[in-house]
């Protein structure tokens, strides 16, 4: 529909143009019924200006703008409404169209992510551990096609190879940046929560593995992957262990401290023969003062350095068949959440560590050395 050229001189005024803004918005909105009135701040002169359109009475009475007078005003001359603002400033917008659409949309999305991430997981993975895995996503139909390239990537490497793969080297080799697995990176997370998932069995119920550094690497490792060898590291103390691995040599050092790396402890290696008890406690103080006063007299000693990584946790399971854990930490909330942990163990038992005890280690290293005395 033509626009008159004088109706269209006559949109561009500032009165008429604030007129028609607003006019335009609530229209979009599906908010302009024939009913509508607009109650708009003008000047004098933007009222005069308006007032051209409707009438000389309605420019001095201050009421509002009444959209069934504009409309057929302009159709007097005509036109419409909807044919003046297209002609004015662009197309018309459906906003309530629009926004049903985006709603379709987002949910059809939704839909196909977890479509492709339960045909991924075969049944085997909790549908809520699913749709975590896809929480947070701008699309969840692509973060599910980045799990299921990573998973099936993985898979076909345990087919085809024994030899773990390094996550920085996976996340390079699949998308050209080595930290987009990493545990602050939102696919990453994804891919741990998935590989969590699917490894949880009866015995070990799912844990959300972003929020702990130890469930972080079992979860990566569940599929042949190596988060870091060489970070996570166990602190002992006359530890001896038998073995061809790199752990066993390390732990032939008597009268030190000795750290023991992930990496180290990943080769095979157990608890000689005939140590009947080995003591666990939280602070490094501990293990230093023991060395101080005993050196190699002192009885074998695993220190956590507070929460136990993955290698402290590794070093702990793979001792605990064979021997009696001594297990204590610090009495505050930390330390007992450690203790309560690794008494789960096989024979784990505290080492002065009666319930309620609040004290730190360093207030009773007295006592605790002289357990560690042989």
């Amino acid at each position: 529909m033509n626009v008159p050229a004088f109706i269209v001189d006559w949109a561009r005024l500032p009165g008429p143009s604030k007129l028609l803004a607003t006019a335009r918005t609530k229209l979009e909105a599906g908010r302009l019924g024939p009913r509508a009135k607009l109650d708009l701040e003008f000047t004098p002169s933007e009222r005069s200006e308006v007032g051209r359109m409707l009438d000389a009475a309605w420019a001095g009475s201050g009421e509002p703008v009444p959209i069934a007078r504009l409309r057929h005003s302009l159709a007097e001359h005509g036109t419409t409404l909807e044919a003046l603002l297209t002609q004015v400033s662009g197309p018309l917008r459906d906003l309530r169209s629009e926004r049903a659409q985006q709603v379709t949309t987002r949910q059809t999305d939704r839909d196909e992510g977890l479509a492709t991430l339960g045909a991924l997981g075969a049944g085997a993975v909790d549908p809520a551990v699913l749709q975590r895995c896809l929480v947070g996503a701008a699309f969840w139909s692509v973060r599910a096609a980045d799990i299921t390239r990573v998973v099936q990537h993985l898979d076909g490497l345990a087919r085809t190879r024994s030899q773990p793969v390094h996550l920085a080297v996976l996340a390079a080799s699949l998308f050209g940046d080595a930290h987009a697995l990493d545990r602050d990176a939102g696919l990453g997370r994804a891919v741990a929560r998935f590989l969590r998932g699917r490894a949880t069995t009866e015995d070990e119920p799912y844990t959300d593995p972003v929020g702990d550094a130890t469930a972080w690497h079992a979860a990566w490792e569940s599929g042949g992957v190596i988060c870091d060898g060489v970070s996570a590291r166990a602190l002992v103390l006359n530890l001896p262990l038998t073995g061809d691995g790199s752990a066993a040599r390390l732990a032939e050092i008597r009268g030190e401290p000795v750290w023991l790396t992930l990496r180290a402890l990943r080769q095979p290696f157990r608890l000689a023969d005939g140590i009947e008890e080995v003591f666990v406690c939280e602070n490094p103080a501990i293990v230093e003062a023991a060395a101080d006063r005993f050196g190699a007299a002192s009885r074998p000693l695993v220190c956590t350095f507070g929460n136990p990584d993955l290698a402290t946790t590794t070093l702990l399971q793979g001792i605990a068949p064979q021997t009696r854990l001594r297990i204590r930490a610090d009495g505050d909330r930390v330390g007992w959440q450690i203790v309560e942990r690794l008494l789960r163990l096989p024979g784990a038992q505290p080492w002065r560590m009666p319930r309620g005890f609040e004290r730190y280690e360093e207030e009773i290293i007295e006592d605790l050395l002289g357990d560690l005395a042989l």
